[in-house]
């Protein structure tokens, strides 16, 4: 048997078990679907927060640092990828200038990496008080946006990510087991023509994988069109609190529609199921289990 021939078999279970198959398919893409309309709704909300916050730089960040040992400073902004630079007369309009005489200022052209150094994680390792590293945002407060938003992504999308891979296995493994249990005299057709158990569980196995790939197209669609929903609802109570939040910034368009690599991994999370499913159905494609199921019929 032929892997073309094995991929026939396998679609043809889906053809045959129609209803079952879709609402397996919609049940698994609306879980996903909804987890991803989160996800994408919050990182179009983070974009348009952020390009209002970093307008007055052009999305760069400016920090300025004092420590005791100015060493310290010097290496956590190489390493972090910071430039050390000097502000020019009208940057400084404004700042106190006796703090920026005896601190260091530093120019960041990545966010996540200013975060990290602004974050202080790395302070046993070298060996430094965090309490007394004073790190401040000139010029606006782009690193407080991008904190609220990786808190909220912690606390919150994690955990619905889990929770979500966990109830998604238990409805393939359901579906599974029950297709399983209907389809014996399948079994025994297959096996009186030659098949071995081996293809009996690649056809089967391909069928879940097919499940997974419409039900992710599913989860995408869905998850677009509620993004749109979302920013046709929100937006002119979003465009009134940006523009009283950032009054000095220009109008952008609040689109909450944005992508990150956590849609890759839901993606990636949603296939992952297929393997995990079909192993824990594995004991369904037993003689053992297939006598037992022929002497019930």
């Amino acid at each position: 048997m032929t892997i073309k021939e094995l991929f026939k078999l396998s679609h043809r279970e889906l053809i045959a078990y129609r209803t079952r198959s879709w609402a397996t398919v919609i049940t698994i893409g609306v879980l996903f679907g909804l987890l991803l309309a989160v996800i994408v709704i919050v990182q179009g909300l983070e974009n348009a927060a952020l390009r209002y916050a970093g307008n007055a730089t052009n999305g760069v960040i400016y920090l300025v640092s004092s420590y005791k040992n100015n060493s310290v400073v010097l290496e956590r902004i190489g390493e972090f990828g910071g430039e050390i630079i000097t502000l020019a007369d009208d940057q400084k309009a404004g700042l106190n200038e006796e703090i920026l005489s005896v601190a260091i200022v530093a120019r960041f052209s990545s966010l996540s990496r200013a975060y990290e150094y602004y974050s202080k994680s790395d302070a046993k390792q070298l060996h430094y008080s965090s309490e007394n590293y004073q790190i401040v945002e000139l010029f606006g407060n782009q690193i407080s946006v991008y904190r609220y938003f990786c808190e909220k992504n912690k606390d919150f999308i994690r955990p619905i990510t889990v929770a979500l891979m966990i109830v998604s296995v238990f409805i393939l493994a359901f579906t599974m087991a029950h297709l399983i249990t209907s389809s014996t005299k399948t079994f025994v057709l297959y096996r009186s023509i030659g098949a071995s158990k081996s293809q009996l569980l690649l056809i089967y196995f391909g069928y879940l994988l097919e499940l997974c790939i419409r039900a992710a197209g599913f989860a995408i669609l869905l998850a677009l069109i509620l993004a749109g929903v979302a920013t046709t609802v929100g937006w002119n109570y979003l465009s009134d609190q940006f523009t009283t939040t950032f009054p000095d910034s220009p109008a952008y368009w609040p689109v909450l529609i944005g992508a990150n690599w956590r849609c890759v991994w839901v993606i990636i999370g949603m296939f992952s199921v297929t393997p995990i499913s079909f192993l824990l159905c594995l004991d369904q494609f037993s003689n053992r289990k297939l006598a037992q199921k022929l002497k019930g019929d």
